[in-house]
């Protein structure tokens, strides 16, 4: 096995001591209350966390322990065994003997001890055979006389000595959340100091700009150190990769054997650390992946001489790094996938789809492999009955914010290449125009980004296709899923992102790539959360929010307007644009009344005070006006008395959302002709809509 790093040792260690105490108290809870459910399946897990811990890292004295004990509480659960004074004794023995191994691990490295008298008396209580515990505990001491004065003395430490600590992920994610909130405070202070340079600007205040100077070298010095430490508390979060990829040598062994097959497994040695979170999704997606292999692509031996190959298959796994994210392949050496058989099962299971399946390109067709319950299997092996569906494959890779693909030869072998980044506090991706509003674009899923005139574009079926590497690929706007336009191109585009997702490519038209970054991503507020094609918002350079697109539902929705007469549908849905003027001093509240709007396919201008409005309201006519009470320069009360004097919005509806609900501000507001009024106490996106709809008669 690998070199394992110390701070994973000691990881180890206090988590495994910590267990075992608790693993104590429970078996005592037991005891006494015989029927506590809660209570034996947190011991169960607890003893599973410490199996498949030991497991990964080797430790397989502890392992075989923490099994025998796990086999008794489930034979505790099945109603074979009962919670006796003789089983509480026997488990306090081996959890001693476990604690004597992890002191071990931290003397010596291992964990190497004999334990076959407790695994024997462990497999006979199991098996609800009768066992004398008492003669167990003495030759246990008989044994143990002689390290009894070693222990004592690793027991006798100093604090001072202690060289580390044991923190909870939970610690460690609240830390990361509450950097969150500082850079959006620091954000803020940004904002405050551009505030301060335009004001300096007006005035010329020379004393003005010496303070503002060394708060500007302030802030950036504060944002410097923030970054810096949060990159730190990120790394708390990064375990090697190797311990969730060394096991699986034993697991492939072992399921060939079950499988009367030979297989090689060759994992080459890596140091790559990755996000914890991430790990611990990847070991059951290595699991479903590495069965896939053994039962649909690594032949029998038989199959294999006729085929002119070797007896013994090869599982290869393959671990490299590309700046912020990983690439993680697993091949064999196998049949390959059978296409055509793929597109049987296929047409078998669609038939509504029949044309669409027949004129596939084989790389196309993967995508069905990834479906619930498809299978081209016919018959059901022990290892194809366990679940091993590569929907689930599927899913735990979006969870992680990754993606995968499928590289298939017929008789040379198939490859299931994961790219997943290396932690999923940050996320990389593509800021990108259109219609002049700002999205961000996970490259996950980006394989691709050109150039190209709308004379280069193939139209067929009212569909706009580029011809790419011999490939025809569907084209839309992205913004058609944001306006009245559903997909064609009606102007230059000169950036296409080329998006990939279940095996089928688009290209995402945008007015412009503005660059790649990295950030920390933020939740959505919300009244957005069921915005599927939204997955989260962002800062960018200047302070703003940006949302985060999320490519799986955009690719969906697009693919939903092929094959649509794109004109026809335009003509039968085109609304008349409703411009609407959302005025308030806070910029949070017109950040959220402007994403609330434009989602209900308004047109959205904001002002910042009463005076910004009026201006903006003479240059531009409005359907609507929404005006917060308080604001510097020029009141709600003021500017609402003023869009009255003003011919072309003496009838225009005007809606005030407000926290000042008093009876004396509800009767000027309304004596001024105010046509609603919303309380910010009870703000809620659904009642906004509603009432504006219901004012302007949509």
């Amino acid at each position: 096995m690998a070199k394992i790093s110390s701070d994973i040792t000691e990881s180890f260690v206090e988590e495994t001591s910590e267990l075992l105490e608790q693993s104590k108290k429970d078996v005592i809870q037991l005891k006494n209350t015989q029927n506590d459910e809660s209570t034996l399946q947190n011991l169960l897990r607890n003893l599973h966390t410490i199996k498949g811990n030991s497991r990964m890292l080797g430790f397989l004295t502890i392992e075989k322990l923490s099994h025998a004990l796990e086999d008794i509480y489930k034979s505790v659960k099945d109603g074979q065994v009962k919670n006796s004074d003789r089983l509480v004794k026997l488990v306090f023995a081996v959890a001693d003997k476990i604690q004597e191994c992890v002191k071990s691990i931290k003397k010596k490295g291992t964990d190497e001890n004999d334990i076959d008298l407790y695994l024997q008396y462990c497999d006979k209580l199991a098996a609800g055979e009768l066992i004398d515990v008492e003669l167990l505990l003495a030759e246990i001491n008989k044994q143990g006389e002689s390290d009894l004065e070693d222990d004592d003395e690793e027991d006798g430490g100093n604090v001072s000595d202690i060289q580390s600590i044991r923190i909870k992920i939970s610690r460690i994610n609240e830390i990361i959340t509450a950097f969150d909130t500082m850079i959006t405070r620091e954000f803020h202070l940004k904002h405050q100091l551009d505030e301060l340079q335009k004001y300096e600007e007006q005035t010329g205040n020379h004393e003005l700009s010496k303070i503002r100077k060394q708060f500007e070298s302030d802030i950036y010095a504060l944002e410097t150190s923030i970054f810096s430490v949060q990159e730190q508390v990120f790394d708390l979060r990064m375990l090697p990769i190797s311990i969730v990829l060394k096991p699986l040598e034993n697991t492939i062994a072992l399921e060939s054997m079950n499988l009367g097959k030979k297989v090689n497994c060759v994992i080459p040695s890596s140091d790559i650390a990755v996000d914890k979170v991430i790990l611990e999704e990847l070991g059951d997606i290595l699991m479903h992946l590495i069965r896939n292999a053994l039962d649909h692509g690594i032949e029998s031996p038989k199959e294999r001489n006729a085929a002119g190959k070797s007896e013994t298959g090869t599982i290869t796994i393959s671990c490299v790094r590309e700046t912020k994210n990983i690439e993680l392949k697993i091949s064999d050496d196998g049949r390959g996938l059978d296409y055509e058989k793929i597109r049987n099962k296929a047409l078998s299971l669609y038939p509504e789809r029949t044309d669409e399946i027949t004129n596939m390109e084989d790389r196309e067709l993967s995508q069905f492999l990834f479906q619930s319950g498809f299978s081209t299997k016919e018959k059901v092996t022990e290892l194809s009955g366990r679940g091993v569906g590569l929907d689930v494959v599927w899913s735990n890779v979006e969870k992680i914010k990754g993606r995968i693909k499928i590289e298939s030869e017929a008789g040379k072998g198939t490859s299931f290449i994961l790219y997943l980044p290396l932690s999923l506090s940050t996320l990389q991706g593509l800021f990108v125009y259109s219609n002049q509003d700002k999205y961000l674009i996970p490259s996950q899923h980006i394989v691709d980004i050109i150039y190209r005139k709308k004379s280069e574009y193939i139209t067929l079926q009212n569909q706009s296709y580029l011809k790419l590497s011999d490939q025809l690929i569907p084209c839309f706007s992205l913004s058609s899923l944001f306006t009245d336009q559903k997909g064609v191109v009606y102007q230059d585009a000169d950036s296409i992102l080329i998006a990939e997702y279940m095996e089928q490519r688009i290209g995402i038209i945008v007015d412009q790539v503005q660059q790649y970054v990295s950030l920390v991503v933020k939740p959505l507020p919300a009244a957005f959360k069921n915005f599927s094609i939204l997955q989260g918002i962002v800062f960018d350079e200047h302070y703003d929010i940006v949302p985060i697109l999320h490519v799986p539902d955009i690719l969906k929705k697009f693919k939903s307007l092929r094959g649509y007469d794109i004109k026809k549908y335009e003509a039968a849905t085109k609304k008349r644009t409703i411009r609407i003027l959302a005025v308030d001093d806070s910029e949070t509240t017109r950040t959220i009344e402007r994403s609330i709007l434009e989602s209900a396919d308004f047109s959205v201008d904001s002002a910042v005070d009463g005076i910004d409005a009026l201006e903006k309201a003479k240059a531009k006519q409005y359907d609507l006006v929404m005006t917060d009470k308080d604001m510097p320069r020029m009141t709600g009360l003021v500017l609402l008395d003023n869009l009255r004097r003003m011919e072309q919005y003496a009838n225009v509806p005007v809606v005030v959302v407000s926290a000042d609900q008093s009876p004396k501000t509800l009767e000027e507001f309304k004596a001024l002709g105010a046509n609603a009024i919303i309380s910010k106490a009870d703000f809620e996106r659904s009642r906004l809509i509603g009432t504006i709809k219901g004012l302007l008669g949509e």
